[in-house]
């Protein structure tokens, strides 16, 4: 054992407890290969008694909760002013995050729906993780962790089941020289982060108060924890890389109950798992400790809406920025979304650092010239809009409230801290149910003269049937050789590499649940729009066959998943999750080794799926 590893609880169970055939098995005989293994549910004669619970309490110091869903309200008077109160803070994430029955997303249609666990650890410190664990698996229940809730996978969900819910673990601590346990490094300037911390209130410690600048989401509410596990973008990834790239050192509970310290020289592998390998698989982290950068003077922002006459003209402006950007903004500047309309709609709405405002206008200055002036064929629906303002303010809630109202909202709740805000552009992510959603790597290849135009016909294509959004600070290609170099030594699909964009083809409705009256999802809606991105991701599939796809926004019905979200990497992150946890106590849908399983994560398999 290594010696900074602590022990705290139970040792493993027998191995005996774990390939125990189920009731059903015996009865049917092992032939069967979907009953090797059954976790245990509440209705079954070894769930934990009330005694065994109420001692997990008393060793948790009475955190343990018996979670119950405020749609209760909903089932008793659907609608009624508690409900509509219910539906109405859906909206709100902070109200999402800190309520254990609810999670950021509600459903997928066809795929999943949001439900509550039976009990949940509401952790404090990483004592009662341990706790958790060993209680989860000595009784061999279904776990589910939590920190910020947001999973369009469903991961963070899952009925019948013991949650370790991280959100109170949020504390932020600032250093000006951090060495990694057992590191001969020099010091360098980081962050230490509880798994339950969100990005807003990152951002305000470390860029608005200590004007540094930390790599993580762009939406300000995703947990800290799990978007390094997964990889992990922001507007400016580019030039700093991936969040995971970040990654100093991480605090982990693994399955045997030890609290792990995970940098590059301990647990060497296990660290370079936890850099984009998935969260809720290897472990519950418990803090991540991140690097941080010299913020620079300013970021800046270019937006403009251009409406197009016709089906032609609309080739000629799409041409026309992909030219732009391969010419002038595939560089470590840039970062963002542009979205391709079936309205023959073109919507920039790009970040970029690094640049003063009259070097962006100068880059721009062709683009502009090219629409103004062809009016017949094109409109300025939201004219040209290229600014910048101090870094040290990007997140600074006063700041943006005093000059930019309109771009955030904030948490309605009595008593809500001023820094509990999000932007107005995440809020239709608050709450959703998922029509539909693709993501696929586009290659910079794509970008050279003779490809451009297959591009370009491709993206139009696609965009006829649903709104193409290309991310580009989700493609690393042209961005900064330490960007680069950083993010090759995560577990992240290396096709991220070479990709100059991530384009994201997906759909979604207001807050819903199935079998709630008067609050159930629209499906001949959701079925129409699914039907839409399925042809208009096939068009894109053309030109990128291979891209893959990133793990935190893909398709709940990947078939490649291995492939899709870690390439190469996916053999090496399955020896890692055999090392540290080889009877699969820790069970993502579609993460590493998750084939061992039935979906729902209950079933031990004899054959693996293997991607089914």
């Amino acid at each position: 054992m290594n010696r900074r590893d602590l022990l705290i609880g139970a040792a493993l169970t027998p191995l005996a407890h774990w390939i125990a055939p189920g009731p059903a098995a015996v009865a049917q005989g092992t032939s069967n290969a979907a009953q090797l293994l059954r976790r245990t549910r509440p209705l079954d004669a070894a769930w934990p008694s009330a005694a065994s619970w109420n001692r997990l309490n008393e060793q948790t110091e009475g955190r343990l909760v018996k979670v119950e869903s405020p749609l209760a309200a909903c089932r008793d008077n659907p609608s009624g002013p508690a409900c509509r109160d219910v539906f109405k803070e859906l909206k709100n994430p902070y109200y999402i995050g800190d309520d254990a029955a609810l999670t950021q997303t509600t459903g997928y249609l066809d795929a999943w729906t949001s439900e509550p666990s039976v009990y949940a650890i509401a952790a404090r410190n990483t004592a009662d993780v341990v706790a958790a664990v060993n209680f989860a698996r000595d009784n061999n229940l279904r776990l589910v962790i939590r920190g910020g809730g947001h999973s369009y996978l469903g991961t963070s969900s899952a009925p019948d089941s013991l949650m370790i819910w991280t959100r109170a673990m949020n504390d932020i601590t600032l250093h000006d020289g951090f060495v990694p346990q057992g590191s001969e490094d020099p010091p360098q300037p980081a962050v230490t982060v509880g798994a339950g911390a969100i990005w807003m209130h990152v951002y305000n410690e470390v860029t608005t108060k200590s004007g540094r600048y930390v790599q993580g989401g762009g939406c300000g509410t995703v947990g800290v924890a799990g978007l390094v596990q997964g990889g992990g973008f922001g507007s400016y990834s580019k030039t700093y890389g991936t969040a995971a790239a970040s990654l100093l050192e991480a605090e982990i509970v693994t399955a045997d109950g030890l609290v792990r310290i995970a940098n590059a020289r301990n647990h060497a592998d296990l660290f370079w798992a936890l850099r984009g390998g998935g969260g809720g698989t290897f472990g519950v982290v418990t803090r991540v400790t991140l690097r941080t950068h010299q913020l620079p003077d300013v970021f800046g922002f270019a937006n403009m809406t251009i409406q197009a006459a016709s089906g032609a003209s609309f080739r000629k402006l799409v041409g026309a920025f992909i030219d732009l950007y391969a010419a002038r903004l595939h560089n470590p500047h840039w970062g963002e979304i542009v979205n391709i309309k079936p309205s023959h709609v073109l919507e920039i709405q790009l970040s970029f650092q690094g640049l003063a405002k009259p070097q962006a206008d100068e880059l721009w200055q062709p683009f502009i010239g090219f629409v103004s002036e062809a009016r017949d064929e094109f409109t300025l629906v939201h004219p040209p809009s290229i600014r910048t303002g101090p870094a040290a303010r990007r997140w600074d809630a006063a700041y943006i409230r005093e000059r930019a109202p309109q771009a955030i909202l904030s948490d309605d709740r009595p008593g809500a801290p001023a820094e509990n805000v999000f932007w107005a552009a995440n809020l239709s992510e608050a709450g959703h149910f998922i029509h539909g959603f693709e993501s696929l790597w586009l290659p910079a290849s794509l970008l050279r003269d003779d490809e451009r135009p297959r591009l370009v016909e491709a993206l139009l294509a696609a965009a006829r049937h649903s709104t193409v959004e290309l991310h580009f600070q989700k493609g690393l290609a042209g961005g900064s050789q330490s960007a680069i170099a950083a993010t090759k030594e995560t577990a992240t699909n290396p096709a991220v590499i070479d990709a100059f964009a991530l384009a994201i083809i997906a759909s979604e409705g207001p807050p819903a649940y199935p079998g709630l009256s008067g609050h159930e999802p629209d499906l001949a809606d959701a079925r129409k729009h699914a039907a839409a991105i399925a042809n208009a991701f096939g068009e894109l599939r053309k030109v990128a066959p291979d891209g893959g796809a990133y793990l935190a926004e893909s398709s709940f019905f990947e078939s490649n998943w291995q492939q899709a979200y870690w390439g190469e990497n996916y053999p090496r992150l399955l020896r890692v999750k055999q090392t540290y946890d080889p009877q699969g106590l820790f069970f993502v849908r579609h993460g590493v080794g998750s084939d061992d399983w039935s979906d729902d994560g209950f079933t031990r398999l004899l054959t693996p799926q293997r991607g089914r």
